[in-house]
C-alpha cells in the first residue's frame, strides 16, 4: 500500500468515525432545546426517525426517537469547525456536490442520522456498531426502537430531560451472594450535569442533581451546549487540515461537555452510560466493521442485507488489541551514583516517560492499521484497547509493529521494560451477553488471559531471531543514572545515557511545561525558548514540550505538512471544578510536582541541616522541590519565630504511599450483571479517573508537599512528607468511597513506609510494595475483611477503623498539652503494648496493673502542684484516652498514634 494510500484510508476511517461517534448528537442538541424551524425538522423527522402507526390506517401515528432528527439538524454547528464535510474527498461518503447530482452513495451526516432507521450499507455500518456498543439483542432493540418518546416511564418517573447519569460504580456486585436487583428505585446517586472537572467526575444524592421539572434540566442542558459550541471554537483552525490530529482534539471536547449526559434515558432503559462512551465506542466498533467489510469487497446492498438480518454476526471481522508496559517499576526506580541527589527529577521523568510510552505505542499501532483516535478505547496505567479490523493486514502490521516496539525496548532498556501486545478476534454475537452462554463476559475473560499470557511471551524470546548477548559498548562506563545502561557521553566528567538525560530534562521542565507534541518529522521544530525536544526518538516520534501557545504558538505549519501527529495538554487544573479543556486533546499522563512557593522561601530555616544533599541553589520560586526538602516539611515551629532553624522540630523524613484496588479483575470481569462494550469502557474510564485526574488535582490544592509518583488506572505511588501524607491517605479513602457511591464493594489498600531521604529508590519501593502485600494478606475468615486496609508502621488498620486511629491521636495530643506527658512514659506505653500483645508471657495479664501503677506514679510525681480534685481527674483521664481507648481498643494498632507523638517531637 502506498503513503498516498495509506493517507487516504486513515482519512477515510476518521471520517466513518466522526459519523458514528455524532449519530446521537441529536440527543445533546434535542434535549438543549435547539432552537430550529419547525419545517425542517419535520422534514428531518420523516428522513430519519422511524413512524409507527396505531391503527391500520396510519392515523394517530408517531415518530420515535426525534433525536436522530435533531443528529441531522445540529451538524450545522459541528460543520463550522470541523475538516470540511461537505466538498472535496468524502470517501467513503459522498460530498454535498455528488449527493445534488443524484448520487445512491451516502453522506456523511445522512449515514450518522438514519442509525434508527438504515437503509444503505454505510447507515447500516453505523446502526449495526450503534446496537453492539449497547449489547443489543435484536428482539429487545426492536422494541427500543418501536416505543414512545417523552414520557416519564422510568420507574423514578424522571423523562429523558430530567433524568441524570447513574453511577456504574453504585451497581458494581462482586458478592458470592446472589446479584442485586439495582433497579432504578434502589439506585441513588446520580452525576451532575456538568463539564468534566476533577469534582464534577464525583456523584451525588439524586435529590441533589435530577431536576423535578422540564425547565431547569433543559436550561442545564442548553448552558452546557453553549461551553460545547464555545470548545469548538478553542481548537486551533490550522489543525483542520488533519483529520486524525483535529479528531483527537474533538474526542477530548466531546468527553469534557457529554461525560455526564445519559446516553439513554427514556423507553425503559437505565440511564448509566454516558453519551461519550457510548459514542466513543459506537464510532471503534463502526470503522472496525467497516475496514473488514471494505477489505472484503462487501460494501454493497447484499452485505448491508446480512448486516441486517445478522446473518453474518459470527464472523469474525474484530481485532481486539491490548497493550500493557511491564516493568514500571524496575524503570522507575533504577539506581545508580548519582540518583540520590536527582531522585526527584528522575522519578517524575521516568514516570513521565513509561505514560508517554504507552501513548506513543498506541499511537503506532493507530497509524500502522490507518485507524483514527477514536479507536483507542482505553489508555490507563500502561495499558490500552484498541478496536481494529481482523484482517490479514492488520494483523501482518500489528505483527511488525510488536517487532518494532521490541527492538526499540531491547536497544534502549536491554529488556528492562517493554511492551506486549495481543490481538484477540471477535465477532458481533461475541459483544451480546447472550444467555446462557454469556459470550461478552466470556470474551472479557479471554481478553484477561490473552495479556498475562502476553506478559509471559516479553521480546518474543524463543524466537531464533531473539538476541541472547547484547553486543554494547561502554566507552565512557555505565550511566551515573541508572547503572544498568551504558553511557554515551562524557561531560564535566559525569558519564550519561541519552535516555537518563531526557528524564532529567523532563523531570526539569515538567512543571513549567504543559503542552507535548508528537512529530513525525523531528527536525521541522527546532529547540530552543519554550520548546525543549527530547533526545531519544520514540518508536520513530520525536517528542518535545511546550508552554501555553501564547509563548510557543499553535504550530500551524507543522500540522498542514503531517509532521505534527499529536499535540496533547497535560496541563494540571488551577481548581477542582476547573473545566479540563484547553483547546487540545488532553491526555492524563502528568502527575502532580511540588514546587516552592512564597511561604517557603518565608520559612526556609526548616530545611537547615541538609545542605550537604542538594544544591545550594535549589530553594527558588517556582523551583521543583527535592525529596530532601519535602522530608522537612512536616516540620513545625516552636514559636512565631521562623526564622532560626533551632526553632523548629519534628522528624524529617519522608512516607511512601502504594496502593491499588480491591479485586480489580473480578469488578471488570463479573462485577456488573449486564455488561456492555460501552459500559466496560465507561467502568474503565472511571476507575482511571480518580487516580489520574482527581489525585493529581487533590495533591494540587491541599497537599502540595506530595509527589504522585504515578496515579492512573487502578493504582497509585505517592512520596510525601512522613505525616501529611497519613492525612492524604485518610483523604482519599473518604474520597474514593464517595466516588464509588458509598459501594462496599469496591475499595483500595494501601502500603506506607516511613523513610530517611537518600534510601535507595528501589529500596522504599520494595518496603511500600511489601506493605501493601501486608494490607491485602488480612487472616480474617470473611474473605471481604481481609483488604480495605492499610499498613504503616508494620500495623494493619481496615479503613472503616482508621478514624479511631485519627480520633485516639486527637485525645493523645490533647492529654499531652494538658497534661505535658514525659517522653519516658510515653516510651513506657510502647513496652505495654508489647506485653499485651504477648499472650505466652506469662506476664502478659499485669499490663492493665502496670498502666495503673505508672499512670499513677505520672499523676503523683509530675502533677503535684496541682490539687488532689485535679490529680484524680488526670489520671481518669489518662486511663480513658491510653487504657481504655488506646491499649485496651486499638491493642498493638495503638503503635500509629504513639510513634506520630515521638516523631512530631523530635
Amino acid at each position: 500500500m502506498t503513503p498516498h494510500s495509506k493517507t487516504h484510508w486513515l482519512h477515510a476511517s476518521c471520517r466513518v468515525a466522526l459519523a458514528a461517534y455524532l449519530h446521537d448528537l441529536g440527543k445533546f442538541a434535542e434535549r438543549a432545546r435547539l432552537d430550529v424551524p419547525a419545517d425542517a425538522l419535520a422534514a428531518h423527522k420523516t428522513q430519519y426517525c422511524p413512524w409507527h402507526s396505531t391503527t391500520p390506517g396510519g392515523k394517530n401515528g408517531y415518530h420515535s426517537h426525534i433525536h436522530a432528527a435533531y443528529t441531522a439538524l445540529a451538524f450545522d454547528h459541528i460543520e463550522r469547525h470541523a475538516p470540511s464535510l461537505i466538498q472535496g474527498d468524502m470517501a467513503p461518503f459522498v460530498n454535498r456536490h455528488q449527493l445534488q447530482a443524484g448520487s445512491e452513495a451516502d453522506s456523511l451526516v445522512n449515514a450518522a442520522a438514519a442509525h434508527h432507521r438504515p437503509d444503505t450499507f454505510l447507515q447500516w455500518i453505523i446502526a449495526s456498531a450503534d446496537r453492539l456498543a449497547s449489547g443489543f439483542e435484536r428482539e429487545a432493540f426492536d422494541a427500543y426502537n418501536a416505543a414512545q418518546e417523552g414520557n416519564p416511564d422510568t420507574p423514578t418517573g424522571r423523562n429523558h430531560y430530567q433524568a441524570r447519569l447513574l453511577s456504574l460504580l453504585e451497581q458494581v456486585d462482586i458478592s458470592a451472594a446472589a446479584k442485586k436487583s439495582h433497579s432504578l428505585k434502589s439506585l441513588q446517586w446520580r452525576y451532575p450535569l456538568k463539564a468534566l472537572s476533577p469534582q464534577a467526575i464525583f456523584p451525588q444524592p439524586r435529590e441533589k442533581c435530577e431536576p423535578a421539572q422540564d425547565a431547569p434540566a433543559q436550561q442545564e442542558y442548553a448552558a452546557l451546549w453553549q461551553q460545547f459550541l464555545q470548545a469548538l471554537q478553542a481548537i486551533p483552525a490550522a489543525h483542520r487540515s488533519q483529520w486524525p490530529l483535529w479528531l483527537d482534539h474533538f474526542d477530548t471536547a466531546w468527553l469534557t461537555f457529554t461525560q455526564a449526559i445519559p446516553s439513554a434515558t427514556a423507553f425503559g432503559s437505565k440511564p448509566e452510560v454516558s453519551l461519550y462512551d457510548h459514542s466513543k465506542t459506537t464510532a471503534a466498533l463502526a470503522v472496525a466493521l467497516w475496514r473488514w467489510h471494505a477489505a472484503q469487497g462487501q460494501t454493497d446492498a447484499a452485505a448491508a442485507q446480512r448486516l441486517k438480518e445478522r446473518s453474518d454476526w459470527d464472523e469474525q471481522k474484530f481485532l481486539l488489541i491490548q497493550g500493557d508496559f511491564f516493568g514500571i517499576q524496575d524503570f522507575i526506580f533504577a539506581d545508580g551514583s548519582q540518583t540520590r541527589r536527582d531522585a526527584a527529577r528522575l522519578l517524575r521523568g521516568r514516570s513521565f516517560q513509561v505514560s508517554l510510552f504507552t501513548e506513543l505505542a498506541a499511537l503506532k499501532v493507530l497509524e500502522a492499521l490507518q485507524l483514527p483516535p477514536t479507536s483507542q478505547i482505553t489508555n490507563a496505567a500502561g495499558k490500552f484497547l484498541i478496536v481494529a479490523p481482523n484482517t490479514a493486514e492488520a494483523r501482518a502490521q500489528l505483527a511488525a509493529v510488536r517487532t518494532e516496539l521490541n527492538n526499540w525496548f531491547l536497544q534502549h532498556s536491554f529488556g528492562l521494560a517493554g511492551l506486549g501486545l495481543a490481538g484477540k478476534a471477535a465477532s458481533s454475537n461475541d459483544f451480546l451477553d447472550k444467555k446462557p452462554a454469556h459470550r461478552f463476559q466470556a470474551l472479557m475473560s479471554e481478553l484477561f488471559a490473552d495479556l498475562e499470557k502476553a506478559k509471559l511471551h516479553r521480546f518474543d524470546l524463543t524466537a531464533a531471531s531473539a538476541p541472547s548477548v547484547f553486543e554494547v559498548q561502554y566507552p565512557h562506563g555505565v550511566c551515573r543514572y541508572n547503572d544498568r545502561l551504558p553511557a554515551d557521553q562524557l561531560q564535566d566528567g559525569q558519564a550519561s545515557a541519552a535516555l537518563s538525560r531526557d528524564q532529567i530534562e523532563i523531570g526539569k521542565g515538567l512543571a513549567r511545561q504543559d503542552r507535548l507534541l508528537v512529530l513525525r518529522q523531528g527536525e521541522a521544530v527546532v529547540p530552543g525558548g519554550s520548546v525543549k525536544r527530547l533526545e531519544v526518538p520514540i518508536f520513530g516520534y520525536t517528542v518535545a514540550f511546550t508552554a501555553d501557545e501564547d509563548r510557543s504558538g499553535k504550530f500551524g505549519n507543522l500540522a498542514s505538512n503531517a509532521s505534527l501527529a499529536r499535540c496533547w495538554d497535560f496541563s494540571l487544573p488551577d481548581t477542582l471544578d476547573a473545566p479540563l479543556w484547553h483547546g487540545y486533546a488532553r491526555r492524563y499522563i502528568n502527575a502532580y510536582v511540588p514546587r516552592f512557593g512564597s511561604l517557603d522561601l518565608q520559612t526556609q530555616a526548616k530545611y537547615k541541616g541538609i545542605e550537604e544533599e542538594v544544591d545550594a541553589d535549589a530553594v527558588a520560586h517556582g523551583a521543583g522541590k527535592t525529596l530532601n526538602h519535602i522530608a522537612c516539611e512536616d516540620r513545625l515551629p516552636k514559636s512565631d519565630d521562623t526564622s532560626s532553624a533551632a526553632n523548629w522540630q519534628g522528624q524529617v523524613a519522608l512516607m511512601t504511599l502504594k496502593g491499588d484496588v480491591d479485586n480489580l479483575g473480578t469488578i471488570f470481569q463479573q462485577g456488573l450483571p449486564s455488561p456492555t462494550f460501552a459500559k466496560m469502557a465507561a467502568l474503565s474510564r472511571q476507575m482511571n479517573a480518580f487516580f489520574a485526574v482527581y489525585l493529581p488535582a487533590l495533591c494540587a490544592q491541599e497537599f502540595p508537599n506530595t509527589y504522585t509518583v504515578f496515579a492512573g488506572g487502578d493504582d497509585f505511588f505517592l512520596i510525601g512528607p512522613w505525616h501529611s501524607t497519613q492525612k492524604l491517605a485518610a483523604r482519599m479513602a473518604r474520597a474514593f468511597a464517595d466516588y464509588v457511591a458509598g459501594n462496599p464493594g469496591i475499595t483500595f489498600s494501601a502500603g506506607m513506609c516511613m523513610t530517611k531521604p537518600g534510601l535507595p529508590m528501589h529500596t522504599l519501593a520494595a518496603q511500600a510494595e511489601d506493605a501493601l502485600d501486608a494490607a491485602k494478606a488480612g487472616s480474617h475468615p470473611d474473605p471481604a475483611q481481609r483488604k480495605n486496609a492499610l499498613v504503616l508502621y508494620g500495623e494493619r488498620v481496615r479503613w472503616p477503623e482508621w478514624k479511631v486511629i485519627e480520633y485516639t491521636q486527637q485525645q493523645l495530643d490533647d492529654v499531652r498539652a494538658a497534661y505535658g506527658l514525659s517522653t519516658s512514659y510515653v516510651y513506657s506505653l510502647l513496652h505495654l503494648i508489647d506485653l499485651k500483645a504477648d499472650t505466652h508471657n506469662p506476664e502478659h495479664a499485669m499490663w492493665r496493673s502496670r498502666f495503673a501503677y505508672r499512670t499513677r506514679r505520672y499523676v503523683m510525681d509530675k502533677l503535684k502542684d496541682r490539687d488532689p480534685l485535679a490529680r484524680a481527674q488526670a489520671q481518669t483521664r489518662l486511663a480513658q484516652v491510653l487504657g481504655e481507648q488506646g491499649l485496651e481498643h486499638l491493642g498493638t494498632q495503638f503503635r500509629i498514634p504513639l510513634f506520630n507523638h515521638f516523631y512530631r517531637q523530635r
